[in-house]
C-alpha cells in the first residue's frame, strides 16, 4: 500500500508546540540561572540575562535554519550552521548543568540539615540513656545500703520521665527521617550505592544527562516543526500550480491542420491494419516521433483514440 503523507492535525500540532515551548522555556530558565549568577548588580544581571535569552533563541533558530539549508542541498551552509549550533548548544548545556546542579545542591544541603537534625535527636536520646543508666546505678546503691524508702522512689520517677522524653525524641526523629530525602536524591543515592561511585560523581552524571537530554529534546521538536512547515509550503505550492496549469490548457496554441495521410491513417487504425501505438505508426509512416506525437494528439482530440491509465493509447469504442 502506497503511503501518502498528510499534514499533521490540529491536535498533533498543539501537542508539538506545547512540548517545544516547555522544553525551550526550561532550557532558558537554566541558562538564566547560570548567567545571572555571574554578577550581583542589577544592570549586569539584566545584560547577562538578555545575553542568555539571545543565545537560547538564536540556538534554536540556527537549528531550524540548518534544516532549511539541508532541504535546499546547501551542504557548506548546513555545516556552518551545525558548527554555530554546537557552540551555542555547549553554552546552553553548561547553563543547564549549572542550574540543575544548583537545584540538586540545594536538595543536598536540605538533606544534610535534616540529617544533622536526626543526629541531634540521636545524641539527645543517647544522653538520656546515659542518665537513666546512672540513675539505675544509684538505685542499686540505695538497695545495697538498704535505704530503698529514701532514694528509690525518686530515682524510679525520674527514670520514667526520662524514658517518656526518649519516646518523644524518637517519634520526632522518625518524622524528620521519613520526609528527609527527595525523589531525585533517592535516585542518586541508589545509583551511588549500586555503582560504588561517590555521590558527587553520580550527581554530575545525572545532571549532565538531564541537561543534554533537555537540549536535544527541544532540538528534535524544532526540527519536527521545521520539516512540517516545509512540507506544508511545498504542498501549498503544488495545489497552487495545478489550477494554473489547468487554466492554461484551453489557451494553448492552435494545432496545425491535419496532413493529407491523416484520413488514411484513421481508416487503417479502425480496420485493425495498424497497431495503435506511436512506435508502430512512426515505423509505418516513416515519420519522426515529434510529428507522431502531434498525430496522436489530433486522434485524441477527434475521439479516435483515448489514453488508458497506463499512459498507452487504444481505439475508442464509438467513433464519429
Amino acid at each position: 500500500m502506497h503511503y501518502q503523507r498528510l499534514p499533521k492535525g490540529r491536535f498533533a500540532l498543539s501537542v508539538v508546540y506545547l512540548i517545544t515551548g516547555a522544553s525551550i522555556a526550561a532550557s532558558m530558565v537554566f541558562s538564566l540561572l547560570l548567567f545571572l549568577s555571574l554578577e550581583q548588580g542589577l544592570l549586569m544581571k539584566l545584560m547577562f540575562g538578555g545575553l542568555a535569552l539571545v543565545f537560547e533563541v538564536g540556538k534554536f533558530y540556527i537549528w531550524y535554519e540548518m534544516g532549511e539549508r539541508v532541504s535546499r542541498g546547501d551542504s557548506i551552509g548546513s555545516l556552518k550552521a551545525l558548527c554555530f549550533y554546537a557552540v551555542l548548544a555547549g553554552l546552553s548545556i553548561a547553563g543547564s548543568v549549572g542550574g540543575i546542579n544548583a537545584a540538586t545542591n540545594t536538595l543536598l544541603k536540605g538533606d544534610e540539615a535534616k540529617a544533622a537534625e536526626v543526629q541531634s535527636y540521636n545524641d539527645k536520646i543517647v544522653a538520656l540513656e546515659r542518665e537513666i543508666e546512672i540513675n539505675e546505678q544509684a538505685a542499686q546503691a540505695y538497695i545495697d545500703m538498704k535505704r530503698i524508702a529514701n532514694g528509690m522512689t525518686e530515682m524510679l520517677a525520674r527514670n520514667q520521665g526520662l524514658r517518656a522524653r526518649q519516646d518523644e525524641l524518637r517519634r520526632a526523629r522518625d518524622r524528620v527521617a521519613v520526609t528527609s530525602q527527595s525523589s531525585l536524591m533517592g535516585l542518586m543515592t541508589s545509583l551511588a550505592d549500586g555503582l560504588g561511585w561517590p555521590l558527587a560523581r553520580v550527581q554530575f552524571g545525572v545532571v549532565a544527562a538531564l541537561s543534554v537530554l533537555l537540549d536535544f529534546f527541544a532540538a528534535f521538536f524544532i526540527a519536527l516543526l521545521g520539516e512540517e512547515t516545509r512540507f506544508r509550503r511545498s504542498l501549498k505550492a503544488v495545489t497552487a500550480t495545478e489550477p494554473a496549469s489547468q487554466a492554461e490548457e484551453p489557451e494553448a496554441s492552435p494545432v496545425p491542420a491535419r496532413p493529407d495521410y491523416y484520413r488514411e491513417l484513421v481508416a487503417r487504425l479502425q480496420a485493425g491494419e495498424l497497431r495503435c501505438a506511436k512506435g508502430a505508426v512512426a515505423r509505418v509512416l516513416e515519420k519522426p516521433l515529434d510529428e507522431v506525437e502531434d498525430i496522436f494528439h489530433w486522434l485524441q482530440q477527434d475521439g479516435i483514440v483515448y489514453r488508458k491509465p497506463n499512459r498507452h493509447f487504444a481505439l475508442s469504442q464509438q467513433v464519429d
